[in-house]
């Protein structure tokens, strides 16, 4: 399904309010790949990070009455998501959490090789650089550029202003571009 408009969303919000269960099932299965992928980030498990997701919308059909217009109900949607799988985390705290290793397919010729293995190792030093981001810029970067949140969703997921948020996220690029740049340098000079 094709990533629905903000205002698509509030319509749903409005709707699911109201009690529709056409507009609560669209939001779902709009948002429910995404929210299973979200949440596989913290869990690394598929079918935990799918029940956590599905008790979230268990827990917004609950709540619909309650749902305020003003609002993201996206961000809602994630924030109980973050909630739950950190729930799940501390519950379950003997368990390691991260993000899934990606596979590349493999390449054809030398050339495709060499630039797939550089392209491979600047993709782990950049999955190690954002895990090393301090908490809350990580949880913000990730939130911008992996679930593809606004600021005003990412403040309410994070419980803080979309100028916070900003700063965050600057912050996240700046410390990124600077090791990037270092790398580079590194490359360039072997």
């Amino acid at each position: 399904m094709e990533k629905p408009t903000a205002e698509q969303i509030q319509i749903w919000a409005k709707r699911i309010s109201e009690s529709d269960q056409e507009a609560f099932n669209r939001f779902f299965r709009s948002m429910y790949p995404r929210l299973v992928h979200f949440a596989m980030r913290y869990t690394r498990r598929k079918t935990v990070a799918s029940d956590i997701v599905q008790d979230a919308f268990v827990k917004l059909w609950e709540k619909r009455r309650n749902i305020d217009p003003g609002q993201s109900i996206k961000a809602y949607i994630y924030r109980t998501v973050r909630n739950k799988a950190l729930n799940y985390i501390r519950d379950h705290s003997d368990e390691t959490v991260g993000l899934e290793v990606l596979n590349d397919t493999p390449a054809d010729t030398e050339t495709e090789i060499q630039l797939n293995d550089r392209s491979e190792q600047l993709w782990e030093l950049l999955k190690q650089w954002i895990e090393e981001l301090p908490d809350r810029q990580r949880e913000a970067f990730k939130l911008s550029r992996f679930d593809g949140l606004d600021h005003e969703e990412i403040a309410g997921v994070m419980n803080i202003s979309s100028n916070t948020v900003n700063n965050h996220i600057v912050a996240a690029l700046d410390n990124l571009r600077s090791r990037c740049d270092l790398y580079q340098q590194e490359v360039n000079e072997a």
